[in-house]
Formats: C-alpha cells, sequence, structure tokens
C-alpha cells in the first residue's frame, strides 16, 4: 500500500520497478514497487493540485500538470524540477502524454485548448483551439504524428501534429546581412528558426570528442552530452558555409527545423546544434552503434533483409507525408540503432547542398558519387529539383543495395560509365542469389522495376511501396 493524498494520475516506469504519482497536496513522489516506499521525492514546485503526470518513454523525465496552470519536467532520479514552468495555459492542466522519443509533450486544460511543447526549450509550439469545453484527456499515436484529444464537448478529435515554422521572436529578416555570413550569423539564424541550441546540455568545446571521419568540406565526430550519451557531430567547414546569402540559409534553416521536429521509428532526427569549438557549425544527432546499413549487413549478415526494406519505405513514407524530401536516400545514409532499427539519416545533405556544395566524405575515402541512386529525369536534367518520385526511385536502389550489400551497377567503376547506363535506359541486373526465381522473390524485383520507371509519374508513392511490402511481399 502507498500512503499519500487525493492521487489523480499514477504510471509505471518502463520496465515496472517505479511507480510515479501526482497528488492534490501539490506534490510528486516516484514510488518503490516492492517495498512501497517513496525513493525520490516528494517533488515540491507546484502551487496548487497536480492533477496529470506522465513518465518519458525512456523513464528518464516525469512532466506534470497542475491546477496552477502550468506544466513542469522533473529529472526522474534526482527529483530536480529542470528548467522553468511550461506557462500558457489559462485553466487546468488535466491531461500530459509524452511523444515517442520523449522530446514533445501535449497537454490539454480546462481552457479548452490542446498544446503542444518542446521539452528541450519548455515553449509552446502549437495550440489547437477545436474544442468548444475543457479537455479531458490527450495522447500521442504510437509513431508520434498524431495527437488524439478528448473533451467534454463529447468529441474526439484526432490531429497531424504539423511541422510549423515559427516565427522568431527577432526580426531577423530586417538585418542588413553582407555578401559574406559568419558561422556565428548562421547558427544564429538556425536557433532563431527553431533548430534548439544544445550547448547547455553537452559542451560545445568537446575536447574529448573523436574524428571518425573526414573530407574536404567537413567532418564527422563522435561527441558526449553531460549525462554521458553519445552523438555524433557534423561539422560544417566555415569557408563555404559563408558563402550563402541571407534568404537560402533562410530557406535551409526552415528545412533543418522542420527535419528536428520529426517523431517517427525510422527517422534519425536532428537533436540540435552546436558552435562546435567555437568556430564550427556543428549537427548534433544520437550516436548509432551499427553505423549505416552496409557496415551493419557486413556484421549480421543473416539480419531479416525484407525487414530493413519496410523500414526504409516506411521512414520515406513518413518524410512524404510531412511535405518532405529526402533528397540523397542510399544505404550509406540509412543507419541502424543498436536493436537492429534502421533510420533514414543525412537530410543535411540535401537540404545544405542546396545553400553550398558542401559534401561529407564517409568513414571510407572510397565512397561512390550519388550519380547511382539520383532519377534519370533529374541525371539528364530534364527535372531540376528532387521530388518524390526521384525519392521513389532511390528507395528502390536502397533496397537493391539491402540485398546484395552493394551499390548500384557496381559492375560500373566510375561515374560516367553509371551515367551512359542510365542514359541507354540499362537497369540493374537482377541478383537471383538473393532474389530467387520463387513468388517472393519475383513480386520483390517487380516492385523495384515499379520503382525505376523511366516516367516518373508511372512510378508507386513510397506510401504504395510501403503497402505492398507489408501486405504483399514480408508476410509471405
Amino acid at each position: 500500500m502507498f500512503n499519500c493524498g487525493t492521487s489523480k494520475r499514477v504510471q509505471f516506469s518502463p520496465d515496472g520497478s517505479r511507480l510515479v504519482s501526482g497528488s492534490w497536496d501539490d506534490t510528486i513522489r516516484v514510488w518503490d514497487v516492492e517495498r512501497g516506499t517513496t525513493i525520490v521525492g516528494p517533488l515540491r514546485g507546484h502551487t496548487n493540485k497536480v492533477c496529470s503526470i506522465a513518465l518519458s518513454p525512456d523513464g528518464s523525465w516525469i512532466v506534470s500538470g497542475s491546477f496552477d496552470y502550468t506544466l513542469r519536467l522533473w529529472d526522474t532520479r534526482s527529483g530536480e524540477m529542470i528548467g522553468n514552468p511550461f506557462v500558457g495555459h489559462t485553466g487546468y492542466v488535466n491531461s500530459v502524454d509524452f511523444s515517442l522519443r520523449g522530446t514533445y509533450v501535449v497537454s490539454g486544460g480546462y481552457d479548452n485548448t490542446v498544446r503542444l511543447w518542446d521539452i528541450r526549450t519548455g515553449r509552446e509550439v502549437e495550440s489547437f483551439k477545436e474544442h468548444t469545453s475543457l479537455v479531458l484527456s490527450v495522447a500521442f499515436s504510437p509513431c508520434g504524428q498524431y495527437v488524439a484529444s478528448g473533451s467534454d464537448d463529447r468529441k474526439v478529435i484526432i490531429r497531424n501534429v504539423s511541422c510549423p515554422y515559427p516565427d522568431s521572436t527577432n526580426d531577423l529578416g530586417s538585418q542588413v546581412i553582407t555578401s559574406q555570413m559568419s558561422t556565428r550569423q548562421i547558427f544564429d539564424c538556425l536557433t532563431a528558426s527553431g533548430c534548439v541550441d544544445l550547448s547547455l546540455q553537452m559542451d560545445p568545446r568537446q575536447e574529448n570528442a573523436m574524428i571518425v571521419s573526414g573530407g574536404g568540406f567537413g567532418d564527422i565526430w563522435k561527441g558526449q552530452l553531460h549525462d554521458g550519451g553519445k552523438v555524433a557531430i557534423k561539422a560544417w567547414r566555415t569557408n563555404a558555409l559563408e558563402q550563402c546569402d541571407y534568404k537560402t540559409l533562410k530557406r535551409a534553416a526552415r528545412e533543418l527545423f522542420c527535419w528536428s521536429r520529426m517523431e517517427h521509428p525510422n527517422i534519425h532526427r536532428l537533436q540540435g546544434v552546436i558552435m562546435f569549438k567555437g568556430q564550427y557549425l556543428g549537427m548534433v544527432s544520437e550516436w548509432m552503434e551499427n553505423g549505416n546499413l552496409h557496415e551493419y549487413l557486413r556484421k549480421q549478415p543473416s539480419a531479416d533483409r525484407y525487414q530493413l526494406c519496410v523500414h526504409v519505405a516506411s521512414g520515406l513514407k513518413y518524410m512524404h507525408s510531412r511535405s518532405t524530401i529526402h533528397g540523397d536516400l542510399k544505404a550509406a545514409n540509412v543507419l541502424v540503432s543498436s536493436d537492429g532499427i534502421a533510420r533514414l539519416s543525412d537530410f543535411d545533405f540535401s537540404i545544405m547542398s542546396e545553400v553550398t556544395s558542401l559534401v561529407f566524405s564517409e568513414s571510407s575515402n572510397s565512397r561512390l558519387g550519388s550519380v547511382r541512386w539520383v532519377a534519370p529525369e533529374i541525371l539528364l536534367e530534364e527535372v531540376h529539383k528532387r521530388t518524390t518520385q526521384s525519392d521513389v526511385y532511390a528507395l528502390g536502389m536502397t533496397m537493391l543495395e539491402i540485398f546484395t550489400g552493394d551499390v548500384p551497377y557496381p559492375e560500373c567503376r566510375q561515374d560516367f560509365k553509371v551515367f551512359k547506363a542510365i542514359e541507354r535506359g540499362t537497369l540493374p541486373t537482377r541478383p537471383m542469389e538473393q532474389l530467387k526465381d520463387d513468388e517472393r522473390g519475383n513480386t520483390m524485383w517487380q516492385l523495384l522495376l515499379h520503382c525505376w520507371e523511366r516516367e516518373a509519374s508511372e512510378r508507386p508513392s513510397s506510401s504504395q511501396v510501403f503497402d505492398a511490402l507489408v501486405f504483399y511481399i514480408y508476410k509471405t
């Protein structure tokens, strides 16, 4: 038995060893389930009853909502309040929930609103005012793309959490920008556009960081957060970055912010940016021990390759549902988590390539050019902008890589030979050893051919590719 004040909300930790309660005595407690004793707390900060609590998916954070109209974020282990109260509701905060990766919190209140918050900044991202009476409950969908709410107006509303572009509190558009912007100006533009400054969560100097790959334009480093979490830092070289004009950079900042907002199991999300070592623009994301798909398949040759295809198609389907183009999809740009989940990465290649000519090198300096994955209409300059159809073409080539473990057209060691083959309409050769002459292999090969249709309009959508994999191929 747990002795505490009236508790309106309780929740188990992910491992089931702890229980969190929010009480009408204005406190929060963390309990040891076996012993029935308080192990953290009571946590004090709210000035009125705590009527809602939620634990982050990894159990590290607690978010609480109160009759004092605020939300507060707590460290589960230390019991310390993180940052300032989340202020915005004008009535009791009746329900809260975390997103899939714990980056965002949704809340519903007696002011008839549903609000979305970024816990990294403590700022409100969106406010929804569809209900005509108090909001009683809110929840994120498992994929993190949707938020549902139930209200006293007898309606349940499900909304797609879109990717808004927050207006900067600073009138950056009115600044007089010279033809060359400093890296600091670029960094300020990105953070003003909504990208999170991670300087409070990690030392920007990263004196113990290790460089894992380098090239003429940028380097990739393995760094660390203050809490010990490993991160990848992509450091863009200064000289090329400073050639971009303000309007172009602003567009890139907008897209990078949208990338940071993506919440999906098959998307490798941008966590934020730092002024790396005081002089480079550093883009920070979670470190993936398994590396990219090529590296993972070399270490795990028995991996389920059809399932990996489903992962990649699912990630691309999600991106396209958010009106976002990847632009550089290939196995080298798909990372694999410690539990074998493929996640689309390296959106910054395509985003920043519209700003500069920067290219990151892979750990191997023998990286082949992207020409092998580029759709014919772009390669032959019939179309000058990447599209969802060109992404699907690249998806087909990436799925081929998953089965063969090699790049498309491996017999062509030079890019101009690949270009000539594509110009002639020559498609990759079917790998009969991996895609056998049976129902499953034949159906998969037909799907790949469909992705490579010469006419872009005849290719399936990423959603159709995903459905074909899930309902007709993977289950057979």
